[in-house]
Order: structure tokens, then sequence, then C-alpha cells
């Protein structure tokens, strides 16, 4: 749920072609926000010459390998990442505006007026000191060949402490789950050890301080280094042994429940927009309500759904699995314009990207796998909590766990949160980097009084 592209990467400017520029752009700044990858990208000049930043991924320069400016027209290549940009000048609003273009990428970018190098400000990380003391572990799992890193923060006093095992979302995350700026795990573990709750929060495997097979892991893997990380916690001699739980976000709150089902020593789990259905139906919901955000047209969504349906179905049963989803593509998309096709996420290229998504291990696994079998063996308490405006893991998903639970779990729905538990406008995954807050204090509150009444 949160596997972002990265577009650019770091080169060394080549064969600067020299061009007439107005002398008043030279010291500017423009900013603008690429939409699909949720990068900002900066524009300046210096001495004339077009140079480009990715704020967020590197403080280089980009200089513009070739570049031309013709009447309002302006063009710049950066050949190391396959950039290029055609920017058509407004001088009435001082805006370039015009096509990105990067590999099979191509989108409409416009470059505003800026008061230099675009930061992120982010008012809830928290800064040391800390009132509460923080160990560096290690948990080995020496059959699988994966040893996992991470930090236990552990509240002042006297012990022994309820404790959480924080589990991050799909993709490989660091311990404080770092997105876009923002470090929701370490905001979180920072506000509970505040109150009296002990928190491990660990690298993903393959990231940071942890080791272990990727490319071939699946959900179930990811649950068994969950568990791991949980055994370890258990015994450490601060920590009440039987008041430790485990919150998971996003699929964390899919990997928290198979947890549970199967160790009877988990005391709680919370989900923080955690799935309650299979990862096929989360990833169809999700389809939908962000082409909804984007304002597709309904009939274009349903084609992409029906699409996307058949190809998960076939997934392991042909041969020749690229053909077969090129050529389901040509039957759902029969009579649509190539802007239709575009609209619907359904072009060449985006069937390419569909292609390679299935040939992973992981999501093979994730499309199969259903949150409400492991709920309906889970019989430790549950927390469940979604942002009304999450379109990653739609609301709906909590009555599926209520369903799945008999119940039995305690379900909280927060009025103007997103997937992030950020407060948000629309809970587009455009808005995460731009909201300033890291998570809803409200959300919180509401995890570490659940905790400490159990």
């Amino acid at each position: 749920m949160k596997r972002l592209m990265l577009i650019f990467m770091l080169g060394v400017a080549i064969s600067l072609q020299a061009q007439q520029m107005p002398s008043s752009f030279d010291g500017r700044w423009w900013l603008a926000m690429l939409e699909e990858a949720q990068l900002p990208i900066n524009l300046t000049f210096n001495d004339g010459t077009p140079v480009l930043y990715s704020p967020m991924q590197t403080k280089e320069p980009m200089t513009a390998s070739k570049w031309s400016f013709s009447g309002d027209t302006l063009r710049v290549t950066h050949s190391q990442t396959g950039v290029k940009l055609t920017l058509v000048w407004n001088a009435k609003d001082s805006t370039f505006d015009g096509t990105f273009r990067q590999g099979l990428m191509r989108a409409q970018i416009t470059f505003e007026p800026a008061e230099g190098m675009f930061t992120l400000n982010r008012p809830q990380t928290p800064l040391p000191p800390f009132p509460y003391t923080s160990e560096e572990v290690t948990i080995v799992r020496k059959k699988a060949g994966v040893t996992l890193a991470g930090t236990l923060t552990i509240p002042e006093g006297k012990g022994p402490f309820p404790a959480v095992v924080l589990v991050s979302g799909s993709g490989q995350q660091n311990r404080d789950e770092e997105l876009l700026g923002h470090k929701p795990f370490l905001v979180l573990a920072d506000y509970l050890t505040r109150n009296g709750i002990a928190v491990l929060r660990y690298d993903d495997r393959g990231i940071g301080g942890s080791k272990g097979e990727v490319q071939k892991a699946t959900t179930l893997d990811f649950a068994d280094d969950a568990e791991a990380v949980f055994n370890f916690l258990r015994k450490h001699k601060q920590i009440d042994s039987k008041r430790v739980g485990i919150i998971g976000h996003s699929e964390g709150g899919m990997i928290a429940p198979i947890v549970a089902s199967r160790n009877g020593k988990v005391a709680f789990i919370v989900l923080l927009a955690g799935p309650g259905c299979s990862g096929a139906d989360i990833l169809l919901q999700q389809i939908e309500r962000i082409s909804q955000l984007q304002g597709t047209p309904q009939e274009l969504i349903d084609r992409r759904l029906d699409f996307t349906r058949s190809v998960f179905d076939i997934s392991d049963t042909v041969s020749d699995y690229s053909a077969a989803v090129f050529k389901l593509n040509e039957q759902k998309t029969q009579g649509l314009t190539a802007e239709q096709r575009k609209q619907a996420g359904m072009s060449k290229s985006d069937t390419y990207l569909m292609i390679s998504q299935m040939d992973n291990a992981w999501m093979k696994a994730f499309v199969k796998l259903n949150s409400a079998d492991y709920l309906a063996r889970t019989r430790c308490p549950i927390l469940a909590v979604n942002g009304d405006k999450d379109c990653q893991v739609l609301p709906l998903n909590l009555g599926l766990i209520s369903n799945a639970t008999g119940g039995k779990a305690v379900i909280r729905l927060m009025p103007g949160l997103n997937h992030l538990m950020q407060h948000c406008d629309t809970g587009a995954p455009s808005e995460y980097m731009l909201i300033d807050e890291t998570m809803a204090p409200e959300v919180m509150q509401l995890v570490a009084g659940w905790i400490l009444q159990k």
C-alpha cells in the first residue's frame, strides 16, 4: 500500500548546451508536484542554465545536459535520468507548464513560483532528549537466514511494562515506517512510550539493519518475522510477558491476526487501516476509490476492475502469462480510444506494469490471502481503527472485521483521516507528503488508552 516509484537518479551533467535565456530567470525558483510519483521537483537557473532538483531524494543539482529556449518554449533533458521536459513560459502567471517524460512515463506538469528549495515540515517528529530509554536490539532467525534489527523504547520507572511490536505496511519499510518525510512509527512509539507502554519497532528484512530474502518473500514470511520479534519482546526482563501485543498498519494489519491466530501468547492486536478481506479485494477497492478521486468516469473504472479481476484469476492458470494478460486487455478495452485506455489505467505501459507486479512472489500470495480467515481464529482482544477518508484500505473493512470476529472486535471509524491516519482533504495518496501532520493525536490517544486497559 505504500509502494512508490523513485523517479530520479543522481547523475553528472554532460555536454552543456549554451542558450539565450532571459537574465531575469537566474536566481528564481519554481516548484512542481509530480502527482504520479508523489514527488516535488524544483526548477531554477544558474547562469542561464536550467537546473532540476528532486529534494525528496537528493540535495544534489541535476544540471541540464541539453536544453533550448525558443519563443516561449523551454526544452530540458537530463541524460543520466532520462528526464525530458517541454515547458511553455506563461509570463502573466510566471509559470512553466507542459509535459514531463521519463521512460514510459508521461505526465502533465506545472512549475509555479516558489521561495526556494522545497522543504518538509514535520512538527510531530520527536527530538532528543527523550524521557525514556532506548535499546538497539537484534533478532536472529537462523534457519530462515533472517536478521532483524530494531529499537526498543522503555518507559521511565520500574517495570514490568505492557509492550507492543509495530508491524509496517507493504513494501520494505524501516523501523520508523518512513514515507515522504513522515516517520509514523517513530511518532507513535514516542507517544506510547511516554504513556507507559514499551515499543519495539524494527526494520523489515532487506532494509536498514535487517537482512534476509526479499524477492521471494510473502506476507506469510513477514508474519514469521513479526512473530519472532514478538517472542523476543516477551522475554525482555522489563516487559510484562502477559501484556504484549502487536500493532499492525495496513498490510501489518493483516500480519497481526495471522500471528495472533496461531500464537496464544499474543495479548491483543491493534489494526490501523487493516484489511478485513482478501488482498485481491483490497486492491480492487483501492483502484475504484482512487480512480473516483481522480475523476475517472465510472464506466472506465468498471472496465479496469473487470480487467483486474480477470488478471488475478489467471495468475496461476496459464503458461504464457504476459501474452494472456495482453489478450485480456484487448478484449476488455474494445471500443475505447487510446485516451480512454490511458484514463482507465489500461494502456500498454499500464499493462506492462501490472504484468511486472503480478510476477512478484509477494503479490501472487497477497491477492489470495484473506484476513477474515485469520481474524475468525483470533481469540485475543482486537481494536480496529480506520480513517473515514482512507482510499487504500477503505472504511468498509471495519464492517468486514466485525463480521469476521463475530462482533467481538472494538471498531473505531475516525472522521477526516486518511490511510496514514492524517487529517486530510480527500484522502488521496497525493496529499500525504503535503500534510504536515504525521499521525492524528486522537488515534494515538485511543490506542494508548485501549492498551493500558488490557
